[in-house]
């Protein structure tokens, strides 16, 4: 039986375009058009994974015209997540993100990346306290979860964020993520067991 096709969701596509801006000029939407996505015109619900990585290439090198394409998609993502949460969706997904703090905020931004594809594979490891490897497949252009991951860390407060690419085997890619402890933080005490309790005397 054929796997389905791949498809990236409207609200990916409309963070795409709030992330080019005013960068956004009548050159760049013929190229998104020939891609074929039409960025001034109604968007469809989904469209092929292939529009979406055509797209990606082409906002990085918009966004970062003299960057590898990692490096630029990484521009892309950074800015990405700062368009999609002005999206409808986006904007409930990302209300509070300061508050739950990088933790939390890593857990549901994982399972957030679900919502924009009907593909998208992601898995969280906590390795150390302020430390994550995070797995996401298939990943065609690396550098875009880099910049994604970076800046939704650094939304929720994390100092010192860092997301490093691993390694990157087929069409997995396996990041570290990480960020400085809080100054004064203190590991919460280990809950004592509790005494045993006596026999209760028959009646």
């Amino acid at each position: 039986m054929p796997s389905p096709e791949r498809l990236v969701f409207q609200q990916s596509f409309e963070g795409l375009i709030r992330a080019l801006g005013d960068r956004l000029d009548d050159s760049c939407a013929r190229q998104l058009r020939e891609a074929g996505i039409d960025p001034r015109g109604k968007l469809s619900v989904a469209y092929p994974l292939e529009v979406w990585v055509e797209s990606l290439k082409l906002a990085a090198s918009v966004l970062a015209p003299a960057a590898t394409l990692d490096d630029g998609a990484e521009v892309v993502g950074r800015r990405f997540l700062e368009g999609y949460g002005a999206t409808l969706i986006g904007s409930a997904l990302l209300a509070g993100v300061r508050l739950l703090g990088p933790h939390r905020m890593l857990e549901r931004m994982t399972r957030n990346l679900r919502t924009g594809t009907n593909y998208l594979e992601a898995r969280l490891e906590q390795t150390g306290p302020t430390r994550y490897v995070l797995t996401c497949r298939p990943v065609v252009v690396a550098g875009f979860y880099r910049g994604l991951f970076a800046a939704g860390l650094e939304m929720s407060g994390a100092h010192g964020a860092s997301v490093v690419l691993m390694r990157s085997a087929g069409d997995a890619a396996v990041y570290d993520l990480s960020w400085l402890p809080e100054k004064g933080a203190v590991k919460p005490p280990e809950a004592k067991a509790a005494p045993p309790r006596s026999p209760e005397p028959r009646s």
